[in-house]
């Protein structure tokens, strides 16, 4: 008998995981701060396109449920998909991105220069988030407790086994696949949580992925003792052409 090859062996290892999670970002949104003073645009007519590409690609990968920031250019991406996956988005008001403060009938100039000088800043001083807005730490804490509380109802739930971060699931006949889609900045704390790597307040920049692009993680177990979040695919687009495999 021909023994099994390795990608063969590995792909086994990959399939039938207990949940799998597809983290995907909005589409493009009309950002217009003259114009659109509530902080809170939704979707340009090419960003409304980008959603139906990325839903179109996404039904090679059926969800089991559909979870979304309450922002309009993720309710509104995540409406898409839904609509092609015949689900409707659940909104959890944890998932918006991390606040900034108002800058209403700023021009494109101001803005531009407002994120520039936080930049500027010690690294240290990026803890306390943009200017005015929300603390880095809060927003870290507000996502991981609101996505650990959707992981509750699929009785998942993560763990210590001696000095490791691990993950509790129960065991599945078939992968439960779960979509988000959120933002830039909730899904780098997203992944920097599950995947158990040391924090820093600035993980939009450390796990960046285009407009509507996706990532996939999925539980993979270590031993009786839990199971850990491996990253399966990353930053991916609906044009894309390499293999899923």
């Amino acid at each position: 008998m021909a023994s099994t090859s390795l990608e063969e062996r590995e792909r086994r290892g990959r399939a039938n995981l207990p949940l799998e999670l597809v983290l995907v970002r909005h589409a493009e949104p009309d950002w217009d701060w003259a114009r659109d003073t509530s902080g809170d645009p939704p979707l340009t007519a090419l960003g409304r396109r980008q959603a139906a590409d990325v839903a179109a690609h996404l039904t090679t990968m059926p969800l089991n449920a559909l979870y979304c920031s309450p922002l309009a250019r993720a309710r509104e991406t995540a409406a898409i998909i839904g609509a092609a996956q015949q689900l409707d988005a659940t909104v959890v008001a944890g998932l918006a991105e991390i606040r900034v403060p108002m800058l209403s009938s700023a021009s494109q100039a101001e803005v531009d220069a407002y994120f520039a000088a936080a930049a500027r800043r010690s690294l240290r001083e990026h803890w306390d988030g943009f200017p005015g807005g929300e603390p880095f730490r809060e927003f870290h804490a507000r996502v991981t407790a609101a996505f650990e509380s959707v992981l509750a109802h699929y009785n998942v739930r993560p763990q210590h086994a001696d000095e490791f971060a691990v993950w509790h699931s129960p065991a599945r006949a078939q992968t439960l696949r779960v979509g988000v889609v959120a933002h830039g900045g909730t899904n780098g704390v997203l992944l920097t949580h599950m995947l158990g790597i040391a924090s820093v307040p600035w993980e939009w920049i450390r796990f960046e992925t285009p407009l509507a692009a996706y990532s996939v993680i999925g539980l993979r177990a270590i031993n009786d003792q839990g199971y850990v979040w491996s990253l399966q695919q990353f930053g991916r687009r609906a044009d894309d052409r390499e293999s899923d495999s």
